[in-house]
């Protein structure tokens, strides 16, 4: 079994909305409550642990007063802040970690995320790069585009683990840029690939919602 976090304290300030994205509708079903219930319907979890902004918090509850299972609890000033506090609802051996602006993650691609950090330490969701990177520094270097991913989430964590890694990342005030970002750093876990859907995209800005939209539609 596993516990998971659910990231819904953003700002989304890039998506031109004038309140959190999180609470923009599609089909008139609340954005956030499509990742939510695909994880809940997941046979493995336990129970999933909304982290939202203090003044949305007491929304938050009135729009999941239905489901089961669910626990709350205020983010920080940065993602790892903010996992952090839902870390400490947390009890299970495994903690997946998803961003609430990940609609369309899928049942499947979950329990691959679960297994494998079960088998590895630690997990993550993500797709090939199809396109040419390069880095632009003192020079113009091509990447090796074989060896490209697109991290997404959910992330799969081992929580003791990670806990530790997180303890030495804030004596150095270290912020990873994602969640096993820390224990890459500090305990030399390789998380493992899962390979996943490009379609499990996070809505940033006001395209992001007409792309969701359309993908709503597609698959409805």
């Amino acid at each position: 079994m596993f516990d998971a976090i659910i990231l819904l304290a953003g700002k989304g300030e890039r998506s031109g909305l004038e309140y959190n994205k999180i609470f923009y509708r599609i089909n008139n079903k609340l954005l956030f409550r499509f990742s939510l219930e695909t994880f809940l319907s997941c046979n493995n979890c336990r129970k999933v642990v909304l982290v939202c902004r203090e003044e949305e918090l007491e929304t938050v509850k009135e729009m999941t007063i239905d489901l089961p299972n669910l626990e709350y609890t205020v983010g920080g000033k940065y993602r790892q802040d903010s996992v952090k506090r839902g870390m400490a609802l947390c009890s299970s051996q495994v903690v997946l970690i998803h961003d609430g602006a990940r609609p369309f993650v899928k049942v499947e691609e979950i329990e691959k995320v679960y297994q494998a950090t079960l088998r590895s330490e630690a997990a993550v969701l993500a797709v090939r790069v199809v396109d040419t990177i390069v880095e632009v520094k003192e020079s113009y270097r091509n990447l090796e585009r074989e060896f490209l991913w697109k991290v997404m989430t959910p992330q799969g964590v081992i929580a003791e683990r990670y806990r530790e890694a997180l303890s030495l990342g804030e004596a150095e005030r270290y912020y990873a840029t994602d969640d096993v970002g820390l224990l890459v750093r500090y305990l030399k876990i390789k998380p493992e690939i899962v390979p996943g859907n490009k379609d499990n995209l996070k809505v940033t800005n006001a395209f992001d919602l007409k792309l969701i939209e359309f993908l709503s539609r597609r698959d409805g």
